[in-house]
């Protein structure tokens, strides 16, 4: 049995009703839910971890109810598998696993609930999850192209955007399992980086994960990236389906260790944050300096970026 405070569980039970009720919401709604596992990693932590899963559930029930009124229940399963995925960063980290585990783990979870959702939300319509995954691929590209039409933009380039729908959708159906798998890992990744940020503060140190700018990716993924990279070149559709969202996937690993290592640099020459956000949100919005930091990742491999680093350090 796990003892109950009761104030300090109505707390618990009302701040992530209340965060998971924000999380509904329209547009405004997907911040809450993009950190939900931060919050429950937080409290894990805070709080008795058993306490906290109680609370989370008892939330979920509550909301549960409410959305049966309006015969809707879909929204409770993204819910389930964000906060879950906290709850289990929390637990994973707290017996000191690597932050492969830490990571990789709850990031089945959260893509086990989309894979659910496409199967029984194509059940719902009768069709089947890749036609429901096109479906909402286009409806997405449609709205975009609407936007972009009430801009102040040349007839033409608003043509040359609608004949190229086609090839849009083509492109994003046929990369979505990678940016499935990319969006879940970079969103826990950001969740886990500001929760130890959180807890430093309360003088919480999680020795593994304090020094993730030394993080470095298994030396196995690049056997994975080449084969992926290889399939990719493959004329067999489906193969090449394949190897495609295999190597973006790596690709996106080896991202991470890139800015692992640019971090590392920030830290060692005690950059000002200012400039440290302000190169992180260049990269956010310019490819060329994402896939520039991905190939620093994997040159790291034979490079050893940090140590360079070290001995320009030790010689100034």
């Amino acid at each position: 049995m796990i003892p109950l405070n009761l104030p300090s569980f109505l707390r618990l039970l009302l701040v992530l009703t209340l965060f998971s009720a924000a999380a509904l919401i329209p547009f405004a709604g997907l911040f809450f839910l993009l950190f939900l596992p931060l919050l429950l990693y937080v409290l894990c932590f805070r709080s008795n971890p058993g306490t906290t899963l109680i609370a989370f559930l008892s939330s979920l029930c509550i909301l549960l109810i409410a959305l049966s009124l309006l015969q809707t229940y879909l929204p409770v399963l993204a819910l389930a598998a964000m906060g879950g995925a906290g709850i289990l960063m929390a637990r994973l980290a707290a017996r000191d696993y690597a932050v492969e585990y830490v990571i990789g783990l709850p990031a089945l979870v959260v893509v086990g609930a989309i894979v659910f959702y496409f199967f029984y939300g194509g059940m719902q319509l009768s069709i089947g999850p890749w036609d429901l995954v096109k479906k909402h691929i286009t409806e997405a590209i449609d709205v975009n192209i609407q936007l972009y039409g009430r801009l102040p933009l040349n007839p033409e380039d608003i043509q040359g955007l609608q004949s190229s729908k086609p090839a849009i959708i083509s492109l994003f159906t046929g990369i979505f399992p990678a940016l499935c798998v990319v969006s879940v890992l970079f969103t826990l990744w950001v969740n886990l980086l500001l929760a130890g940020r959180i807890l430093r503060r309360w003088g919480i140190v999680l020795t593994r994960l304090a020094t993730l700018a030394e993080w470095k990716a298994p030396s196995l993924l690049v056997w994975i990236f080449i084969a992926g990279g290889g399939l990719a070149l493959i004329p067999h559709q489906q193969i090449g389906f394949a190897g495609v969202n295999v190597f973006l996937t790596a690709a996106f690993v080896y991202f991470l260790q890139g800015l692992s290592i640019v971090s590392f640099f920030f830290q060692n020459k005690d950059i000002s944050l200012f400039f440290r956000w302000l190169f992180y949100f260049l990269i956010a919005i310019q490819q060329m300096l994402m896939i520039a930091i991905a190939a620093v990742g994997f040159l790291d491999l034979w490079i050893d970026f940090r140590r360079f680093f070290r001995k320009i350090q030790t010689t100034e």
